[in-house]
């Protein structure tokens, strides 16, 4: 009887891990762990971001350094821990086949890849793309179920909205059709390099609609300031649909569940 009593503390300290890991899908609060875990996510973002910029990396290259192996470590402790809590998930597996089906999944896989540019780094740790593979600790803020649900919302809402956006995009796509071969017969003949061709101009187009204007390529007929200056007043409907139509589904959406919560 005795020999059970390890048996029991695991099972309970699984548990309780468990707990504090994985947040129940009907309840919206988060507990502490999670919150410390959100807050490192950040940090490491941080820190992946600073170690990019030359002169930071030149000074403080033994900080960085040992934050990022401090980061990795917890990270890594994390991710054993699901490992270990895999099987009493809703709908697992016993044993190691629910570890396994656990680890195989695209969160695991995130949290794997947000360790491995640190372990690898301490065999090449020179090579330039370990420091860009650390912003992939981003993605894990999906692990969120507060953007998980907002996402899925978000989602629902685009296809509800799908037959409108669709008309939406024909529209956007007759414009910039139409100002680019307007611009062509004005200015081709005048900025060849600019405007020499159909396609050429469908840069300046996409660019004015979008109201970007970068100001790279410009018009200097009369007729061709007067095709831009349509084409940017069009430009503000291409943008304002779709937002309206997007803001109408929200509005849409927040209505129903108003009315099913009441």
């Amino acid at each position: 009887m005795p020999s059970r009593c390890p048996d029991k503390t695991v099972i309970a300290l699984r548990q309780q891990v468990f707990r504090w890991l994985e947040q129940d899908s009907g309840n919206t609060t988060c507990t502490g762990l999670n919150q410390a875990i959100r807050f490192l996510i950040a940090f490491s973002i941080i820190v992946a971001v600073l170690a990019t910029e030359p002169v930071v990396r030149a000074e403080y290259i033994d900080l960085l350094t040992v934050l990022d192996t401090i980061i990795a470590i917890l990270f890594l402790i994390e991710y054993l821990s699901r490992l270990w809590i895999a099987p009493l998930r809703c709908e697992a597996r016993p044993g190691i086949r629910g570890v396994i089906d656990y680890a195989v999944t695209p969160m695991a896989l995130l949290d794997l890849l947000a360790i491995a540019p640190t372990i690898l780094g301490i065999v090449s740790p020179e090579l330039y793309l370990l420091r860009v593979f650390r912003l992939v600790r981003i993605a894990r803020i999906g692990r969120s179920k507060n953007l998980q649900k907002s996402i899925k919302y978000f989602n629902r809402i685009i296809t509800s909205k799908k037959e409108e956006l669709q008309i939406s995009a024909i529209y956007s796509g007759i414009v910039i059709c139409i100002s680019s071969v307007m611009m062509y017969i004005v200015e081709g003949h005048i900025q060849q390099e600019q405007f020499g061709s159909i396609p050429r101009c469908l840069w300046w187009s996409l660019i004015t609609v979008t109201t970007v204007g970068y100001g790279d390529v410009v018009p200097t007929t009369p007729a061709g300031r007067l095709v831009a200056s349509l084409t940017a007043i069009c430009g503000i409907a291409v943008i304002a649909i779709p937002i309206g139509i997007i803001s109408a589904g929200f509005t849409e959406a927040w209505s129903r569940e108003q009315a099913t919560e009441d």
